[in-house]
């Protein structure tokens, strides 16, 4: 496991070792990154984000290959400094794959030169080209960090929490209803998230068909962010903007929107 992950991951308890087997889930270490990135490029085919990244780029295998190395880099930063989980390993890669930084991720260093080069996102920058990177580095990244950074510390529900972030939960459409997604909530919930009152979780979905999923977990809508531009009449998502959808979970669970008193969660 990544000396680098603190209590969450590094220093895990035998019984969470042993929640996890239980239930099919493997801590990620980055021997995993290959497999878990497979995972994700798999689940994400028809994604609207995803599609948008690399619609730059006529050949069908090089989006692919250009893809597969940001997923790799994403699930690599964040087995260093947040923590990754796996669901029913194969020999090629798994059914789910969710990767999440904890409160302290930004504060150990996940944003930082070292870290982001040892992840790989210089080969992403390379392999990406000039409008590639504009999207990723110039838009997404920034795109997502700000949203978020704006969301909690400007709403007082939420400004005095610490914040799990779900950067990617992906199953592969062979998995899908087989529980996975269920079983990864209760287990993060279990033994990371709802072990304090100061802690929620936040995410950006790109799917609309992913909110129902997402609140039967506890997470609330709270706002619409777009990369891209959709001003046109013959915009296309997918090829000119993508559309996330911000959600929220409340403390335990919490339904952060039925407070009226601000800072109540």
């Amino acid at each position: 496991m990544s000396t680098q992950s603190k209590a969450y991951i590094s220093n895990s308890t035998s019984s969470l070792v042993q929640d996890a087997h239980a239930k099919g889930i493997k801590i990620l270490t980055h021997a995993d990154v290959k497999k878990a990135a497979f995972c994700l490029l798999n689940s994400f085919r028809t994604d609207a984000l995803a599609q948008l990244l690399t619609a730059h780029i006529p050949d069908q295998k090089y989006r692919d290959e250009c893809e597969l190395a940001l997923y790799e880099a994403y699930v690599h930063q964040h087995i260093t400094k947040g923590f990754c989980l796996g669901m029913n390993e194969t020999e090629d890669t798994f059914e789910t794959v969710a990767v999440w930084s904890t409160p302290t991720s930004v504060e150990d260093g996940l944003d930082s030169f070292p870290t982001l080069m040892s992840a790989g996102y210089g080969k992403v920058w390379d392999m990406f080209g000039p409008e590639g990177r504009e999207k990723v580095f110039y838009g997404m990244l920034p795109l997502l960090h700000d949203s978020c950074e704006r969301i909690i510390s400007n709403d007082a529900r939420f400004s005095d929490k610490d914040i799990y972030t779900l950067v990617y939960l992906g199953s592969l459409p062979s998995a899908r209803g087989k529980g996975n997604v269920r079983k990864h909530f209760e287990f993060v919930f279990k033994n990371f998230i709802d072990k304090s009152d100061k802690n929620i979780a936040y995410l950006e979905s790109s799917s609309p068909d992913n909110i129902p999923i997402y609140e039967r977990f506890g997470f609330r809508f709270y706002e619409d962010i777009m990369l891209g531009d959709n001003s046109s009449k013959n915009a296309v998502e997918g090829k000119d903007y993508a559309i996330m959808n911000v959600m929220i979970r409340g403390s335990k669970g919490k339904d952060w929107q039925e407070s009226l008193e601000k800072g109540k969660l």
